[in-house]
């Protein structure tokens, strides 16, 4: 009687149950969850994964584990009578190959077809279950305080900063499983204290962090995806609490010698979970010595309060305050990292939207490509850090090896191509808009790489001298496929005219359009 109320209950809130399934490399789960209010209604967890020795194993090996338990999530997604659901799935630990197989598998098998999270999308995701924690841990007096936020996980660790409730930067380490198991091999074949080496390893990683990072006795520490720590500090219904450092040793002095076993009956552990939690322990007491923050927490939240988060925002259960944010925030400060003039990028981003948007029924475009032409404003001149000469070329590279959070790979894709082609040399080693390495792109993504190309150059040209004699434009589109942009201002741009006229014409190749740039005094309307 008591479980048929609550179906009752849970039925009557039907339009804001949401359910979401998260495949990570340690098991798949289901969450029924009320975005109204975050409240989880129900929650299942399938049985642990094998934890795989190579990349090719990931997942394949698990496929009857998986499958099963997505059949038991389809009866209870129809037992609430859910029909709004995602599947998503950690796609950090496999390649592209092996994804799109797996893929296959379970919507041959199951119905089901899965979103694949690229490392960025995840990071992006617990950034903003940091947010949430943030939220929630308010009356903790976080508000005003510098917090780090330290998530540890499958194939990375990252570090992320908060100011005042608002994302500040982000880095990642890479480590996971191959690795661990790698440094346990090695303290198999030698008489060192395999913690000692643990510990020197991942001392290594930090050590480039340590000279971009100063410690901060003002700051706090949130750890996240603990599981030892969260099982044995937070209570059932909490899913933040903070802990004093001497908790933290104490704690750390007890574990950190337990063998596997003892782990997991101590800390109610997964067998694929326990196999972290030693160098996780490492890696948090690394980190507490490196910021010495003045408090520590930890939370529960996880990559599926950020997908959680993401989905409420677009079905405007809450506004969404963050999200782009994060986005060009990590942008901008990739941006100040390389030196970018960020005046001129400004400028140059300003211009790009505004054709954008006047352009739209012209290029056709996805609305998330305004993003990606934004991002790529910010960032395409990084490479002048390294090499003026190639620097469109070298920002393209930086990109490729920095994605940026919040981006699917595609995109991530499309950002660095479009830098890749601001470049307007004639010599046959430059990139350009149809040759050797535009054609072994994906056909996806060609058209959008090449249209939201010719649009950021000729934005580029408008402040060639970087000195932003340009301050508004006006856009006109004649009748007979000529488009004009006039530009007022009063002072001389001969250099924004010469590179207007340079960069036009892939727009011309791309649009089928004839464009030029006229001046207009400031004082004419």
């Amino acid at each position: 009687m008591g479980r048929k109320s609550t179906i009752k209950q849970v039925r009557k809130m039907k339009k804001s149950l949401f359910g979401i399934i998260y495949m990570s490399s340690y098991k798949i789960q289901l969450n029924i969850v009320d975005l109204k209010d975050f409240s989880v209604v129900e929650k299942l967890d399938s049985p642990s994964f094998i934890q795989a020795s190579s990349k090719a194993q990931v997942f394949e090996q698990d496929m009857t584990k998986i499958c099963t338990a997505l059949d038991g999530f389809k009866q209870k997604l129809a037992e609430y009578k859910i029909d709004d659901f995602k599947f998503y799935g950690n796609k950090q630990l496999i390649n592209d190959s092996s994804a799109s197989f797996i893929a296959d598998q379970i919507k041959a098998r199951t119905g089901f077809e899965i979103e694949w999270l690229s490392s960025s999308q995840i990071v992006y995701d617990k950034v903003l279950s940091g947010i949430k924690s943030l939220q929630d841990m308010q009356d903790m007096q976080l508000k005003q305080t510098p917090t780090y936020l330290l998530s540890l996980g499958s194939a990375m660790i990252s570090l992320s900063l908060f100011e005042n409730n608002k994302f500040i930067s982000t880095w990642s380490l890479p480590l996971g499983p191959r690795e661990i198991h790698q440094i346990n091999e090695i303290t198999n074949e030698t008489p060192n204290n395999p913690i000692d080496v643990m510990s020197d390893y991942l001392g290594a990683k930090i050590d480039h962090l340590a000279r971009q990072i100063k410690a901060n006795s003002n700051a706090a520490l949130v750890i996240q995806h603990a599981d030892a720590l969260n099982n044995n500090y937070l209570h059932e219904n909490d899913s933040a609490m903070r802990i004093s450092r001497d908790d933290f040793n104490s704690f750390y002095e007890k574990t950190i010698t337990m063998p596997q076993d003892i782990l997991i009956q101590s800390y109610h552990l997964e067998p694929a979970v326990a196999e972290h939690t030693l160098p996780n322990l490492v890696s948090v007491k690394k980190f507490v010595k490196l910021l010495n923050p003045t408090e520590l927490y930890i939370t529960d939240m996880s990559v599926i309060t950020g997908l959680l988060m993401k989905e409420k925002y677009q079905k405007q259960y809450l506004k969404d305050e963050n999200g782009n944010d994060i986005i060009m925030t990590y942008a901008q400060h990739m941006a100040e990292r390389y030196l970018v003039d960020q005046k001129h990028s400004e400028a140059v981003k300003k211009f790009a939207l505004h054709l954008y948007d006047r352009l739209r029924h012209v290029h056709l475009l996805p609305g998330k490509d305004r993003k990606l032409l934004a991002i790529a404003a910010q960032i395409d001149d990084i490479g002048s850090f390294v090499n003026q000469v190639r620097r469109y070329e070298q920002s393209a590279e930086i990109i490729e090896a920095n994605n940026i959070i919040g981006l699917s790979d595609q995109d991530n894709e499309i950002v660095s191509e479009i830098c890749c082609y601001q470049t307007v040399k004639e010599d046959q080693a430059s990139p350009f808009i149809g040759g050797h390495h535009y054609r072994h792109l994906d056909p996806q993504i060609q058209l959008e790489v090449a249209k939201l190309s010719a649009i950021l150059r000729l934005a580029t040209a408008l402040d060639a001298s970087h000195k932003q004699k340009i301050k508004k434009i006006v856009i006109s589109l004649k009748k007979d496929k000529q488009l004009i942009v006039r530009a007022k201002t009063n002072a001389d741009i001969t250099l924004e005219c010469w590179s207007f006229n340079k960069r036009a014409q892939l727009f011309q190749d791309v649009f089928g359009i004839k464009v030029s740039l006229k001046q207009e005094g400031m004082n004419r309307r």
